[in-house]
């Protein structure tokens, strides 16, 4: 794949820098050196190569978990650029053709570089190929969501414990822009690893920082169109609620400003992907949008983060910010702070926290399975239960923690599958398994187009997980139609599931939702703290300063007024 095993020139070569920038070099080489390690370096700090350049010189396989679709095309895009082909990505928006080509590099040991999506380890096909293969590295972007007491927590990645030892334990390569202590220690903890640790200053010295109060939308919305007539160049204006992004980007239109709303809420992906894709080629200049938009924005040109609404945590605030002036000139960074917002922010939390009526209602669903294995399709339970499907899978990682069920890989639960071979000639009878013979002779089968893969699985005794593989294996085989429905979590109830003291659950709620309201507490701090801002944060990250930036609205009175100048 490269000529060398040198990093230096590996970095000169083939991604054409100079010199590695700070705290790289280092990681580098503790990655080289096959220990665990935990990098915490701020946006725009270059943390792909600290896993590109060691995936170039490893012998095996490096996989990199990220969950970011978007990003994951544009690294393999890039690699590509650069001669690097062994590399391919894997998530959920793939064909199954696609897939099952990457499943033939993989087993022919033809990949040097794999990305994949968290919730992409739910494949039993996928990880009986990766037990086989030689894995010299498993590299964890964003790695701080596996943490519940951080920011963007994500429960897919509580999986990849699990699939670590599961690979036989290789060397691990955590990543993220922000992680306090308490959450470093988390990660570490949930991964099952200990880690050498290199974190680099967070002092982003162009970045401006603007802390604003208010007491009312009107007055918030003027100070927002004087403060974006003036500036040249894009900005990302973020709030916390999909309808308060939508009114906001049309109020700025009807003002003659080109904007666009972005929320988790556009159920059309290729809609998401051009209002996402109008942004960074210039097209659009304001993005107004919820924390669902920014992960993976690669703009070095952002002149300006505004938070119009206050954010949930320093931690989000900060990697927020981070996205703006990534091209090294100034940057304005804005925080318009209502105690409305904060009211309201500490609503949403609470609500989002289950009751004990819904905790029982889960409970009481997964005792009728005891001793056997229920297929929990999380979304639609969290839907009928007005509970949030993070929320309801928190409660499952919670039960398997106290030993009351495990759980499997997802499966499909129900399926339209049409023969497209009905009559086969004699010479072609081979190209069926026992197996896939087993189902096709079957009487349920025969019977029924849409299939209840639980019946299926009684009548042909074959488990459902392996009824996934073999009818997925015949529609690549062009021997069938398929259509998956109904994806669920196997989940195999234990006795000691009635021992569970509910209160005992509860509590870990009534933890997440104090951990959440702390977190509010220490940014309303930051917004009423008479002391520098950037000390403020750089503080907050374990890191000391001065307080004597002249790059803040206390430091610097002209960034207290830059938007009624």
């Amino acid at each position: 794949m490269v000529p060398t095993k040198d990093p230096q020139t590996i970095l000169t070569s083939i991604f054409n820098y100079r010199s590695f920038r700070s705290k790289q070099k280092a990681i580098i080489e503790n990655v080289l050196a096959n220990r665990d390690t935990l990098a915490i370096l701020p946006t725009g700090a270059g943390k792909s190569l600290c896993f590109q350049i060691p995936a170039l010189m490893f012998e095996g396989l490096t996989i990199v978990v990220s969950p970011l679709i978007a990003l994951m095309k544009d690294q393999v895009d890039g690699l590509r650029r650069r001669g690097i082909h062994g590399v391919a990505y894997l998530n959920s928006a793939l064909q199954e053709a696609t897939k099952e080509r990457i499943y033939a590099l993989l087993k022919r040991s033809r990949l040097k570089i794999l990305y994949v999506a968290p919730e992409t380890f739910i494949d039993n096909k996928l990880m009986s190929i990766l037990r086989e293969s030689n894995i010299s590295l498993i590299a964890i972007d964003e790695v701080h969501c596996i943490s519940v007491w951080g920011h963007n927590f994500r429960p897919d990645y509580l999986r990849l414990g699990r699939v670590i030892k599961a690979l036989h334990n290789p060397p691990v390569l955590g990543l993220t822009a922000t992680a306090t202590e308490k959450v470093q220690e988390d990660i570490q903890k949930q991964l099952g690893i200990r880690c050498d640790v290199f974190k680099d200053s967070f002092d982003r010295k162009n970045l401006l920082f603007s802390v604003i109060q208010l007491e009312s939308e009107n007055e918030k919305r003027k100070l927002l169109i004087r403060f974006l007539e003036q500036l040249e160049g894009s900005a990302i204006i973020y709030v916390n609620f999909t309808r308060t992004a939508e009114e906001l980007a049309k109020f700025l239109t009807e003002n003659g400003l080109n904007a666009r709303y972005y929320h988790g809420q556009i159920e059309d992906k290729k809609e998401r992907g051009n209002i996402q894709n109008e942004f960074i080629s210039g097209k659009t200049r304001i993005a107004v949008a919820t924390n669902a938009f920014g992960m993976g924005i690669d703009k070095e040109d952002i002149r300006a983060i505004i938070h119009y609404n206050l954010p949930k945590s320093i931690e989000n605030y900060y990697q927020e910010v981070g996205r703006a002036g990534r091209d090294g000139k100034e940057a304005y960074c804005i925080l318009l702070y209502s105690k409305l917002d904060e009211i309201r922010l500490r609503k949403l939390i609470q609500y989002s926290t289950p009751s004990m009526k819904q905790v029982r209602a889960v409970m009481g669903l997964l005792e009728r399975g005891i001793g056997n294995v229920l297929y929990v399709n999380e979304k639609r339970i969290a839907g009928e239960l007005k509970l949030s499907e993070v929320l309801m899978r928190i409660i499952l990682y919670q039960l398997e923690r106290m030993n009351a069920i495990k759980t499997y890989f997802r499966v499909f639960r129900h399926a339209a599958v049409t023969v497209r071979m009905a009559e086969q000639e004699p010479s072609e009878v081979q190209v069926y398994t026992p197996e896939m013979k087993k189902i096709l002779d079957d009487a349920y089968f025969k019977a029924n187009k849409w299939l209840d893969l639980e019946l299926l699985s009684g009548s042909t005794g074959i488990s459902v997980s392996r009824l996934n593989n073999i009818l997925r294996d015949m529609r690549n085989a062009g021997l069938i139609e398929l259509v998956e429905r109904d994806f669920c979590t196997p989940v195999r109830v234990y006795p000691a599931i009635k021992n569970i003291d509910l209160l005992e659950l509860q509590e870990t709620f009534w933890r997440l939702e104090e951990s959440s309201m702390d977190k509010i507490d220490r940014v309303v701090e930051y917004v009423i703290s008479g002391e520098c801002k950037r000390k403020f944060i750089l503080n907050y990250f374990g890191e000391a300063h001065d307080g004597r930036c002249n790059a803040c609205s206390i430091c610097n009175p002209q960034l207290r007024e830059l938007a009624v100048s």
